[in-house]
């Protein structure tokens, strides 16, 4: 199934399900209801916000209620602000971190030096946090699906969240897992997202829609997991070695590459390693 955005993919999970791929870029994902619609991420920029209103133009004239925030980061919340009379919903550190103007500003700078296609239009953003919260969990019934919105703990943010369908063993996971690709790590809580991507694992999900990449399933989740777990407890191992940060970022590096050096992002793997070796010895 194809859409009006170039790059991008409507694939249908179960009924009014939909997974929107954009290749390179970040995923989204719509569940169409009685009378209504609710999206998973509302994307980079606003404009971007627009093509998605576009496309699900194609599958339904129904207006758009819900958006729920995976997380924080800008490319996955800051097209927000083009859902003005949609209810949003997020982790209540997810509406903390968008209200921290100091984080705000860091990301704010990082992409509007970054040369690419959208960095102008980053300037001009106005950040919309989440204007329903929850601490732990949340369900909603839409569109005769059963949707758990689970805080599992940090990883990739400290408000991450997965939208869990059980019964069609359906979970879109944001940044904290995808398949065969190396999440952005450099602001994450790395010992904790090895004990949430533990928790994540145990929900009942033979397949997941990650924030970026293609669909995947449960070896691939499985793999994500250990992805992270490796890369912790060889850091740590590192650590109590008394390599210094160079060093144990040269070794990890060389140590997962022999599982997941074929991964998409790997060439920033040497980075999160010094970024983890940095959180883990001020701890």
């Amino acid at each position: 199934m194809t859409t009006v955005t170039p790059g991008t993919e409507f694939v249908e999970m179960a009924n009014g399900v939909y997974a929107r791929l954009h290749e390179g870029l970040t995923n989204a994902g719509i569940i169409i209801g009685d009378d209504s619609v609710l999206i998973i991420d509302s994307l980079r920029v606003p404009s971007f916000a627009r093509d998605l209103i576009a496309d699900i133009a194609h599958l339904t004239d129904k207006p758009i209620q819900f958006v729920i925030d995976t997380h924080s980061h800008w490319d996955h919340a800051w097209g927000n602000e083009e859902f003005p009379d949609s209810t949003i919903i997020g982790h209540a550190n997810c509406r903390t971190e968008m209200l921290d103007l100091e984080a705000v500003d860091w990301w704010r700078n990082r992409v509007v030096t970054s040369g690419d296609p959208w960095a102008e239009e980053a300037k001009l953003v106005r950040v919309t946090p989440p204007d329903i919260t929850f601490e732990d969990s949340m369900q909603l019934h839409f569109g005769g699906h059963r949707i758990d919105l689970r805080y599992l703990g940090r990883a990739h943010t400290s408000g991450d969240i997965f939208i869990h369908l059980p019964d069609e063993s359906l979970v879109f996971t944001g940044d904290v897992a995808q398949d065969g690709g190396v999440p952005f790590m450099e602001d994450g809580y790395l010992r904790d997202w090895v004990h949430t991507d533990d928790r994540l694992v145990e929900l009942d999900a033979d397949r997941f829609v990650a924030g970026h990449g293609p669909i995947g399933e449960r070896p691939a989740l499985e793999a994500a997991r250990d992805f992270i777990a490796e890369l912790v407890d060889t850091t740590a191992l590192a650590i109590s070695d008394g390599q210094d940060e160079a060093t144990t970022a040269t070794n990890v590096t060389d140590r997962l590459s022999e599982r997941f050096g074929g991964w998409r992002g790997f060439d920033r793997v040497e980075d999160s390693v010094a970024y983890a070796y940095r959180q883990m010895t001020d701890a």
